[in-house]
């Protein structure tokens, strides 16, 4: 089955294809909109050997079959092309995503919320690669800003919309993935398979395209994202508790301050084009690891719940810029013919490190307390941003040095 029209057809059509890739990207951290219903459906399903385990996993199934998936779809992505496969997983995407509406057992809707994974990783990464295909220089920067603020603000909307449709019934939260069936169309009438003629139309040589592969840079982008993925991925698991603990018994409290961090992410993500465009990556990863160390350490020291959406605030904004940085280090080092296996890699890595904090924030909370998790957390960040500063002050050394030769 092929969905590719004439590219002359569309090619004309940018607007509406900038509309499509932002709303596609919007949908890509939907997998966590489940957590209201969490309680009643564990209290539908208490039943069930093992139904306090089976319940959670409902929840972070997806983040570990994105992970598995991921380095596969990728191969899949770079043979049948970025469009084909946006448009069949999106689709796929929305069966598995409303199959909680409708599956009797808790096994059948962990192997739905499993299929929601994969067809997840292959979103991101036909979308991501597709802004790769179409755009160049600073109007990629644009997008690839626009791409993080769209998923904040999405992710922060949908779970918003979930939390209302669970308050009728905890099968309710699950129509929220209907959202997919509506990007069909836009992706049929504006979206196009990049060849080597219509390419060409669209980005001209420049550059930033590389001769070759840089693994060894994409290699560490891959170690970075994993380290940075299971620290911060302490603020939805952990901020809940740690609140219990300074005292703010409040559910609703919980969720505005992990809002607000998503909210502090989407805003800082649309001043990604200009800082881009004035910095280096290098310069711009120091800035993000220097601000979530100061978020993480407000955090650590938090003692009310103000103290506690300041960090959020100060922490967000970190989020917020790693994402789009990271994808266009991936994007800027890579030939298009991997483009979708590097870039499904970095998705991989992103969620599995995601899926691996509990891992790290538990035994350490275990050891001090789950304030002084934050305050070390933070101090191992610091160290991170004092790396990429000292790489900013080589690089900028080395240019000037060629500057004088």
């Amino acid at each position: 089955m092929k969905f590719q029209p004439d590219p002359a057809r569309i090619l004309g059509r940018k607007r509406l294809r900038v509309i499509t890739i932002l709303l596609t990207s919007s949908v890509t951290f939907m997998a966590s909109v489940v957590a209201p219903g969490l309680p009643a459906i564990y209290e539908e399903f208490s039943h069930v050997p093992e139904a306090e385990l089976l319940t959670r996993l409902v929840l972070t199934i997806p983040m570990l079959f994105i992970a598995l998936a991921g380095p596969f779809v990728g191969i899949v992505i770079d043979i049948y092309g970025r469009r084909n496969t946006l448009i069949l997983s999106t689709i796929g995407f929305g069966i598995s995503g409303l199959s909680g509406l409708i599956l009797e057992s808790l096994m059948s809707i962990l192997i739905g919320r499993a299929f929601l994974g994969i067809f997840l990783v292959a979103i991101l990464t036909s979308v991501t690669a597709l802004i790769g295909d179409y755009y160049s220089g600073n109007q990629r920067n644009r997008i690839a800003g626009l791409q993080a603020a769209f998923i904040a603000f999405g992710t922060l909307t949908y779970t918003i919309i979930a939390g209302f449709l669970t308050e009728i019934h905890w099968r309710a939260g699950f129509a929220i993935f209907a959202v997919a069936f509506l990007l069909i169309i836009p992706m049929i009438l504006s979206l196009y398979e990049p060849t080597e003629n219509n390419h060409k139309k669209i980005i001209k040589p420049t550059k930033s395209i590389p001769l070759k592969n840089d693994w060894s840079v994409i290699g560490g982008v891959y170690i970075i994202t994993f380290i940075t993925m299971i620290i911060l991925f302490m603020i939805p698991a952990q901020t809940p508790f740690f609140l219990l603990d300074i005292g703010v018994n409040s559910a609703a409290r919980a969720g505005i301050a992990v809002g607000i961090f998503s909210l502090s992410s989407g805003i800082a993500s649309l001043a990604f084009p200009w800082l881009r465009k004035h910095f280096s990556v290098s310069f711009i990863f120091a800035l993000i690891f220097v601000d979530v160390a100061v978020g993480y350490i407000l955090l650590g020291m938090a003692t009310d719940f103000y103290d506690v959406i300041l960090a959020m605030i100060v922490g967000g904004f970190s989020m917020g810029l790693f994402s789009p940085n990271a994808n266009l280090v991936i994007l800027s080092r890579i030939t298009s013919a991997f483009r979708g296996r590097a870039l499904s890699t970095l998705v991989a890595v992103f969620f599995l490190g995601q899926f691996a904090s509990p891992f790290y924030s538990l035994p350490l909370a275990k050891i001090s307390s789950l304030g002084d998790s934050y305050l070390i957390s933070g101090y191992i960040l610091a160290c991170i941003g004092v790396f990429f500063i000292i790489l900013t002050a080589y690089n900028r050394k080395s240019i000037l040095r060629g500057n004088k030769t």
